[in-house]
């Protein structure tokens, strides 16, 4: 703006429009120049930070240490989620199997163990394919005597009388 422009004002008036505009004008230009030193010190940082991580670019690529050490790492993340992963489907597989055996009294524990393992190893086997953990049981435990307890066994049965002797008798002499 320009007094010039002001000419219908009378010039007190022209005086204190341009002193308003001038201090107007000074706060907009310190904004426009802290505005410009951000920006500034912004790009400067960007520049930084892109030279930086062109520098790690460069030396990541020559570094083979690295890079093996980074593949071991995927490497072991992954055998680590297969490996979860299969401790949870064999838990499943063990519960299933677990509830078909309630009610069943084994022998042993080793039976029931060595059962429940060749059911999981029947599974996996490829004739076995479409074939369910009921089918797998019925074919391991068909017409044997020695996995299950009889419960109508015969038991051995306790003595009968006294088990105690009495010493206060005296001996008595053989006649014969």
């Amino acid at each position: 703006m320009k007094r010039e422009d002001l000419d219908f004002l009378e010039n007190e008036q022209i005086d204190k429009v341009m002193s308003l505009y001038g201090k107007a004008i000074t706060k907009k230009d310190k904004e426009l120049e802290t505005l410009n030193n951000s920006k500034k010190e912004l790009e400067d940082k960007v520049t930084t930070y892109e030279t930086k991580i062109n520098e790690f670019n460069e030396s990541a690529k020559d570094n083979a240490d690295w890079k093996s050490k980074y593949e071991e790492l995927q490497t072991s993340i992954k055998e680590q989620e297969a490996k979860k992963q299969a401790e949870e489907q064999d838990k499943i597989l063990t519960n299933n199997i677990n509830n078909l055996f309630e009610g069943k009294t084994f022998t042993s524990e080793y039976a029931r163990n060595g059962l429940l393992n060749d059911i999981k190893e029947g599974l996996s086997k490829p004739e076995n394919k479409g074939k369910g953990i009921q089918d797998l049981f019925d074919e391991l435990t068909k017409d044997k005597t020695d996995i299950f307890s009889n419960p109508n066994e015969m038991k051995d049965m306790e003595g009968m009388g006294d088990s105690e002797q009495n010493n206060n008798i005296k001996e008595m002499p053989i006649l014969w």
